[in-house]
């Protein structure tokens, strides 16, 4: 399956390299209001780029930039759109020394640079970024100078859409771990006002989004959801973003439908571009394949695997591998083809991170269990514990990376070790089922729950392949004990509404209770989801 719908015929016109680059007509990147200094042809592409910087299509944004820069050498506000294009907060990825050296251009010291802004305005954005990549400490607290920054710049400039915008992504961007509903709602709080005034800018839809990016608040955008996709058609990431929100209140039809949109257009970009598969949306391509699991249509998630793999070992990079890991568990955790042959898929997984690399092993881990091969997962455990334990040594007492860890402050966090834990614990559950001890297995279960329920709510397909509490819930029900079954059930349908496997156990506890309110409640949203009418039991 090279894609999943025919695209159309582009045709592609070679321009001169010596000449400008026109910016193309047709695109559809959102709608902003803003004042800066450069020649019409110049802030035709900056505002391209700003636009592109909103919707975190960082790679073509970058491109605008430098071509407003090359129009116009007294367009500051260029080179600040490319030295913001090499931080991604949201992400936790960013290229210090790619920005500084973008910087330097204008000038040598932070005077120079200042100078060689015309406005107050110009002057103030480009002290803001300084913080972010010249200021003393660690990146957290460059992030919070940064922040700290745009909220005087925020008192300063009441009304400006870009100075609000930037202010809320920063707000975000400074949480160090997990989410903080108190930020996040301050967030949303900023960029509602922006979207009161200018319902299309793309910077304040997507931050609504990110900022209510959870099962308790999702509702509350779901009118941006639905607009951001239209508002900004021609961002590959833009028409991933709603299915955010759909994935967090359980609405797998629109899961779908959004990523096959993104992943299509990132394919589309990728052939006009003549990039590597690099250049394909594997975080599209990853939620399209979870949701299609929600949804029982396993035929089309058995093919998308495949091809990922085929992609993965034709470009072995950190990010397919990373993605790879997860897809490759998610899949068999759903479908149980244990014995099949994408059960025996495998990459190298040297040098990625603790949570691709916990998942790789937690599904051999699994496929080991399976088996009944108690020594490979053991083996698997032990792999774990001492990755595990390596992976903290580089995070602060406050569960923050530590600079040391990588220069793109891509390093593990808090959160990730939890996650790990939690899988190496499960695991522990399964060595424990396959020895007869149930007691002990049980006691694992109820750690993992535990760290599970004390963490920040994990964003899109799990990261802890197998939630706990649903992991919890299929052991009691094998224990004969379908009422704590249940509760375990609904409670990991809190943290992840309408999702299959757990709306499956709840059924069955139901049944075997004899609860014809759960039995109910359960069948109508797997009716739901599936499209189809489940048999009588």
């Amino acid at each position: 399956m090279k894609y999943l719908f025919p695209f159309l015929t582009i045709v592609l016109f070679i321009q001169c390299k010596d000449k400008p680059v026109p910016v193309e007509s047709g695109d559809k990147l959102g709608e902003l209001h803003f004042s800066y200094t450069g020649s019409p042809a110049a802030l035709e592409h900056f505002e391209k780029g700003l636009k592109l910087l909103h919707n975190f299509e960082y790679a073509d944004a970058r491109a605008a930039f430098e071509e407003a820069q090359k129009l116009d050498s007294t367009c500051v506000m260029a080179w600040w759109g490319e030295a913001m294009t090499y931080n991604h907060p949201l992400w936790r990825q960013q290229d210090r020394e790619a920005a500084i050296a973008t910087l330097e251009e204008l000038g040598s010291t932070t005077e120079d640079r200042r100078a060689a802004a015309p406005t107050e305005l110009e002057k103030d954005f480009l002290v803001a970024v300084e913080a972010l990549y010249f200021a003393e400490g660690e990146k957290n607290e460059r992030d919070a100078a940064y922040r700290d920054h745009l909220a005087a710049m925020y008192e300063e400039y009441p009304g400006n859409e870009e100075v609000a915008a930037f202010y809320a992504l920063s707000i975000l961007g400074a949480v160090p771990v997990g989410r903080d509903d108190a930020e996040y709602e301050r967030s949303a709080g900023i960029v509602k006002g922006i979207l009161n005034e200018n319902p299309e800018h793309p910077g304040a839809l997507h931050y609504l989004i990110h900022s209510y990016d959870d099962p308790y608040h999702a509702r509350l955008a779901l009118n941006a959801a639905r607009s951001y996709s239209e508002v900004a058609a021609d961002a590959t990431h833009a028409l991933h973003m709603p299915s955010h929100i759909f994935l967090a209140v359980g609405m797998w039809k629109e899961v779908v439908e959004s990523n096959i949109a993104s992943y299509n257009a990132s394919v589309r970009r990728m052939e006009e571009k003549g990039l590597d598969n690099d250049a394909r949306s594997y975080h599209a391509f990853s939620w399209l394949q979870y949701g299609l699991l929600q949804m029982g249509r396993n035929t089309e998630a058995e093919q998308i695997m495949r091809d990922m793999y085929t992609y993965t070992t034709e470009l072995p990079s950190k990010s397919a591998r990373s993605y790879f890991a997860r897809m490759k568990g998610t899949y068999l955790l759903h479908t149980g083809e244990w014995n099949s042959d994408i059960a025996g898929f495998s990459v190298d997984m040297e040098g990625m991170g603790i949570v691709s690399r916990s998942q790789y092993h937690f599904t051999e881990g699994w496929k080991a269990w399976k088996n009944g091969d108690k020594e490979r997962l053991s083996a698997l455990i032990d792999t774990m514990t001492t990755e595990r334990k390596k992976a903290a040594l580089l995070v602060t007492d406050s569960g923050i990376p530590m600079c040391a860890a990588t220069p793109s402050g891509q390093g593990p966090n808090q959160l990730d070790i939890d996650w790990a834990h939690v899988m190496e614990m499960e695991l522990k559950a399964l060595r424990e089922m396959l020895g007869g001890n149930d007691v002990q297995a049980e006691f694992w279960l109820q750690s993992a729950t535990g760290l599970q329920g004390s963490i920040s709510y994990d964003y899109g397909p799990p990261a802890i392949l197998k939630p706990a509490h649903e992991m919890l819930g299929d052991f009691l029900l094998e224990q004969k004990r379908p009422e704590e079954a249940l509760a375990a059930f609904e409670t990991a349908l809190e943290r992840s509404p309408k999702r299959r496997l757990a709306l499956e156990g709840k059924l069955a506890a139901a049944r075997a209770l004899g609860n014809d309110q759960a039995i109910a409640e359960a069948k109508e949203l797997l009716e739901e989801i599936s499209g189809a009418r489940l048999e009588q039991s």
